[in-house]
């Protein structure tokens, strides 16, 4: 089984360089429609079993962006996994993120990940956003099981979150997950595995350009 993992294309919130998580859903500018569907050439001869989703607009219009340029995929329409929802930032969602690097918890957030005092502003932790990554791939696991070895999958979402659940897929430590920083925005990074217990990172955040 081959999971394509994508992360939504560019934002208005992320040019504005302001918090873009769970609770914030800034539509895709102009450029972000367009590298999805450049994304979705890219893919456009991948035969996909299922094509999963965030809940949040960004992600779903990227995936219908995605699939509505593939021409071996017979139309489908994304299913919505709430666990692939973007990380709860509390009370910096949505806010610029300059606002915010006086604060204590500023550092960790970047540098430190496993002593990120999420509950100083209401966010959720790392720990918990890698155990509902985690959660909502094992479902989707479950839910291909006969196809282990033969299918692929689209799975798209946000940049906190895909790039935390396939590092740990790869047994990165939660604290070292950022130091190459996120999956860009409209990219795609493909993992492999036979069993649903060993991952292979085969391509890693390759944009449709």
């Amino acid at each position: 089984m081959k999971l394509y993992f994508v992360r939504h294309g560019l934002t208005k919130i992320n040019q504005t360089a302001c918090f873009n998580g769970g609770q914030s859903d800034s539509p895709l500018t102009t450029d972000g429609k367009k590298a999805a569907l450049s994304l979705g050439k890219q893919l456009q001869q991948v035969k996909f079993a299922n094509c999963y989703s965030s809940p949040q607009k960004r992600a779903l219009t990227t995936a219908e962006l995605v699939m509505s340029q593939n021409k071996v995929t017979p139309a489908t329409t994304p299913i919505i996994v709430p666990q692939l929802r973007e990380m709860n930032l509390g009370e910096w969602d949505g806010t610029p993120i300059s606002q915010h690097q006086h604060e204590a918890a500023f550092n960790d957030y970047f540098q430190h990940p496993a002593r990120f005092p999420a509950e100083k502003i209401g966010a959720e932790s790392y720990v918990a956003l890698v155990r509902r990554g985690q959660l909502g791939l094992k479902k989707i696991l479950f839910a291909n099981q006969r196809q282990l070895r033969t299918t692929n999958l689209l799975i798209v979402s946000h940049g906190l979150l895909l790039t935390a659940l396939i590092k740990s897929l790869q047994n990165v430590a939660l604290d070292d997950f950022r130091q190459d920083g996120l999956v860009p925005t409209a990219s795609v990074t493909i993992v492999q595995t036979f069993d649903g217990k060993k991952f292979e990172t085969l391509k890693w955040g390759v944009s449709g350009d």
